[in-house]
């Protein structure tokens, strides 16, 4: 097998740019990506010096061959230039030696270009910019009566938010995907006495580690080429709330930093040597459970328990369906509205058929295919054919999906929320079979009738008829 080949086949399919050059600072390698950033073609840049294809660097600016002085690697250097097309280009890169028998025989450049991270490079632009990113509160949409049920369960929810609001200990929220946990954050803003200061939420996940650490921390003259002193995410919510959501994401040798900063209430920028203090209330998300994420590394275990202080756990639609029926209604007048219709109900079909859905993506997805259904209908009544086509496999007679039927199964879920499901299905049969006669249903599933009774409440059947 050619390995050289193969990492020749990775290296220009990947999109990061690649440099690779010897001790003199000649280009020995260069990919495709790289191509792209700099304009300049392969064939014109391999053999040749570094300050020969980049004539408007120096010695002292390129990192390449400040690597190739030093020995030292240069991690999450920031750089802005034009290319030989004229072209402005932004790169964050990491720069490393490269060492034979104790010598250093060339330099590696691994640079990401941040044109195609759009918004990333607009909050690179404001921060250096020192316009920061502060929301004052336009982005604060929700509050609390925004949390739309009557269920016990989101009640106790609503008494969390008003219990918890004015604390200045860190709160986490934790729920499904589609569950709510930024309209719960922005709920313990609004409803806390830092409610008229800057509420600034961040995702973890949608931004590079050492991009990350620069926007949360801020940075100092000279810390990166061409960085100002600029304030980061803690100093622009000063006062106020600072959303960090999937915090999971994180990864741990920022997360010691982080744990530092709060635990210190204090921030110092990266390259700086001035510490200031904040006042910030962190409050963190996750969308798997604090348990799991820490089994799979994934969350350093004094974080945990220093983000952990109070927390809410965000039910799935599936453990709140009683709560569907004022949502439907919400999400229908909203619409209505929106699309300048007039529904007024769903019919029958698409009750059963939502209340017997599992909602993979919950409220975020009832939302979503109520919106296609309003647009899609002709008339004041919402059928299953306005339903987006995904929906449209169920067969609602037998609540089973026809991939089911062909044991084909879609595996979304866990075992036990499969098995429940598909055994809720069966019971439904045999009773809408036996029109609802507990001993007969029982007879022909051969179980005992007790036994029935109790699967009925644990698997919250609904009964059309009384059971006798």
């Amino acid at each position: 097998m050619n390995y050289e080949k193969i990492m020749e086949i990775v290296a220009n399919n990947i999109d990061d740019g690649i440099f690779i050059v010897n001790k003199e600072g000649k280009v020995v390698f260069y990919n495709e990506s790289a191509n792209n950033q700099a304009g300049v073609s392969v064939d014109n840049a391999v053999g040749k010096h570094m300050l020969e294809i980049f004539p408007k660097l120096t010695e002292d600016t390129s990192t390449l061959l400040r690597v190739l002085k030093t020995g030292k690697p240069i991690v999450g250097d920031i750089l802005s230039y034009y290319n030989s097309n004229l072209k402005k280009v932004t790169i964050l890169s990491t720069t490393l030696p490269i060492y034979e028998e104790g010598e250093v025989i060339g330099a590696v450049e691994i640079a990401k270009d941040m044109g195609v991270y759009g918004e990333f490079n607009e909050k690179i632009k404001k921060i250096k910019e020192n316009k920061g990113v502060k929301s004052e509160n336009k982005e604060v949409k929700y509050s609390i009566d925004s949390i739309i049920g009557n269920s016990e369960i989101i009640k106790e929810v609503k008494n969390k938010i008003k219990k918890m609001a004015n604390s200045k200990a860190p709160v986490m929220i934790t729920g499904e995907t589609g569950t709510g946990k930024e309209l719960v954050v922005q709920s313990i803003h609004n409803f806390s006495d830092r409610c008229d200061k800057p509420f600034i939420a961040q995702n973890c996940a949608a931004i590079p580690v050492t991009l990350l650490e620069s926007i949360l921390f801020g940075t100092a003259v000279g810390s990166f080429t061409g960085s100002k002193d600029s304030p980061g995410l803690f100093e622009l919510a000063d006062g106020g709330t600072l959303f960090l959501d999937e915090i999971n994401s994180m990864d741990l040798p920022l997360q010691a930093k982080l744990l530092r900063v709060i635990q210190d209430s204090c921030v110092r920028r990266i390259g700086g040597k001035e510490t200031r203090i904040v006042d910030v209330r962190i409050v963190t998300a996750m969308n798997i459970s604090p348990q799991k994420a820490l089994k799979e590394g994934k969350l350093r275990e004094d974080m945990f328990y220093r983000l952990n202080v109070l927390d809410i756990d965000l039910p799935p639609l599936r453990k709140r369906k009683e709560d569907l029926n004022i949502l439907i209604n919400h999400f229908i007048k909203t619409y209505n509205k929106q699309f300048d219709k007039d529904i007024k109900s769903i019919n029958r079909q698409v009750m059963n058929f939502f209340k017997d859905y599992h909602w993979p993506g919950n409220i975020r997805e009832l939302k979503h295919s109520l919106e296609h259904a309003v647009f899609m209908s002709e008339d004041n009544e919402i059928k299953m054919e306005d339903l987006p086509e995904n929906y449209k496999g169920i067969d609602l007679k037998n609540h089973k999906i026809e991939k089911e039927e062909k044991g084909d199964f879609v595996i979304d879920r866990p075992l036990k929320e499969i098995v429940d499901h598909y055994e809720k299905n069966v019971i439904i049969c045999a009773l809408e079979e036996k029109e609802y006669c507990i001993t007969k249903a029982a007879k022909l599933l051969g179980v005992p009738r007790q036994t029935l009774h109790y699967k009925i409440n644990k698997l919250d059947i609904t009964i059309k008829k009384t059971i006798e």
